[in-house]
């Protein structure tokens, strides 16, 4: 028979709630409760009696239990008279009368038992009045003659079904009546999460935190020291990016090549020279062997890097090139110019679509390589579904846009911006600055940004004022800012696998910062 327990009142009826210690938030009662689920959940049932015998505080109370063995069971009427002891809202309630009877009308379909599951539909599932798509897809199973065409239709697992059943219902059930399942461990996630955020510095792989202590990462882990200085440009260095494995830093300058260096030891590897004009973007294949070189000479260049020899020049543009990317494919890209066209490549040399454009000064693609992201003289962001050329949307920034870089999940975009100084990461699903970033110096060159950091928690970008400049990710506040360079800083880049920092100068120079504690 069904019965109350004293601990399952309601706070207003039983202002006596002990807690852990004075001044403590944790309530005695429920944190043994969740001590015991835990212990069960991991097969400690004798270890879990104990707790609740010296304690003197249950983990479930009788109805609970007896609910879930008759959900388990299938004893549906049994189930049903104990609903009115889970604290269900009395809106809620013919929800789970609802869950709870279509269970049984499915497993008499499955036993065929067609008139009985008729009748349960008839008389005990239409007169609740709840879901009607959901009864008139039921009502459709009846025709069936094979249940596993209902198992397919319905996507319903007979094996697992009442286990599933009892977790739609706890939907409905108070918690404080069934606890969720594994709540202990969602509590220490959650505060392991939280410590991780509030960490300003955190930049770390292990797949685990310690629980003995709060979760810190250090600031000698930020890249502050420069281990290296990259000199083989005899003109300013526009740009540097890594390859997506690593092994390999390019660096364009003003001086038309494009340098490839080694990031083992740093050395050079080779000089990819050809162009004309200025080297004004650069962009790896998605298998790290090819590398496109945009130039204000109007063309691009495509490079087998392992033998550093030139594979094709692109001709088509009119104006300077401002900037390419590739498809994940690695045998497409798209190019961008300020002569107003955006063009999509096979590598082979065909133009395959060109896209409505304006005078394009930075791209990426997305990648899943749907999405054509780009930034032009407008002021605007401008989205165009790579396969089409339709422009699905557009967001208007307040300043003029230098550079773009897009976060690895392709969801946020990184602006930099030339009159009020600031950097923007935007969320292109919702169209909303999500975080601004200040303290850097820019207003007369392009000046890049890039995401960096082990999970992308930092934000990294050059300045007119010779510095590097680094951000926490999510707090916006200025976490580092890193002198040595004699000149404007054009262009940053964050190694993809090691805490290693690339700046760029008009110095003529590419810095390799790294952290005072070697990893």
């Amino acid at each position: 028979m069904p019965i109350e327990h004293p601990i399952f009142k309601d706070i207003d009826e039983d202002n006596n709630n002990e807690f852990l210690r004075p001044g403590s938030l944790i309530k005695k009662e429920e944190f043994f409760r969740l001590i015991s689920q835990a212990l069960r959940e991991h097969g400690y049932n004798q270890t879990a009696n104990t707790l609740e015998s010296e304690s003197g505080i249950i983990y479930e109370e009788p109805n609970m239990i007896q609910f879930r063995e008759c959900i388990l069971n299938g004893d549906w009427k049994q189930a049903e008279s104990l609903l009115c002891f889970l604290k269900i809202k009395d809106n809620d309630y013919n929800e789970c009368l609802f869950l709870i009877r279509q269970q049984k009308y499915l497993e008499l379909l499955e036993k065929k038992k067609v008139n009985k599951a008729l009748m349960v539909l008839r008389k005990e599932l239409t007169p609740l009045q709840v879901n009607l798509n959901k009864l008139y897809e039921l009502s459709c199973y009846i025709m069936c003659t094979n249940i596993e065409d209902i198992k397919k239709r319905s996507n319903w697992d007979s094996e697992n079904s009442r286990s599933t059943l009892l977790n739609e219902l706890q939907n409905f059930i108070s918690p404080s009546v069934m606890i969720p399942k594994h709540r202990l461990e969602t509590l220490v996630e959650q505060s392991l999460q939280f410590q991780k955020m509030n960490c300003l510095y955190h930049n770390t792989n292990e797949k685990s935190l310690s629980l003995f202590v709060d979760h810190k990462c250090l600031r000698e882990k930020l890249p502050k020291i420069t281990s290296h200085i990259l000199e083989g440009h005899n003109d300013e260095v526009w740009n540097v990016c890594f390859s997506p494995d690593g092994k390999y830093l390019a660096s364009g300058s003003k001086d038309s090549t494009t340098i490839i260096w080694d990031t083992s030891n740093f050395k050079l590897k080779c000089v990819l020279e050809g162009h004309t004009d200025a080297i004004s973007n650069m962009y790896w294949s998605p298998d790290s062997t090819h590398l496109l070189t945009c130039s204000n000479d109007r063309t691009i260049k495509l490079w087998d890097i392992i033998n550093g020899t030139l594979v094709h020049t692109y001709k088509k543009h009119t104006e300077g090139v401002t900037s390419c990317a590739w498809l994940p494919c690695g045998t497409k890209f798209v190019s961008g110019s300020l002569d107003k066209c955006l063009y999509l490549w096979n590598i082979n040399g065909t133009i395959l679509h060109n896209y409505p454009s304006s005078r394009v000064t930075d791209l990426a693609i997305s990648k899943d390589g749907t999405r054509l992201v780009t930034i032009c003289y407008e002021k605007k962001i401008r989205i165009f579904n790579v396969e089409t050329g339709e422009e699905i949307s557009s967001i208007q920034e307040t300043d003029f846009i230098t550079s773009l870089c897009l976060s690895n999940d392709s969801r946020y975009a990184l602006l930099n911006l030339r009159s009020i100084q600031e950097i923007h990461l935007w969320d292109l699903e919702e169209k909303r600055i999500v975080q601004k970033y200040s303290g850097q110096k820019q207003g007369r060159f392009v000046i890049r940004s890039c995401f960096g950091g082990l999970n992308q928690t930092f934000i990294a970008s050059g300045s007119e004022d010779f510095n590097v400049y680094i951000w926490n990710r999510k707090k916006g506040c200025l976490i580092s800012s890193l002198s040595g360079h004699t000149a404007s800083v054009n262009s940053v880049a964050w190694h993809p696998t090691r805490n290693l920092l690339v700046s760029a100068s008009d110095d003529n120079t590419i810095r390799c910062w790294e952290n005072e504690l070697k990893d």
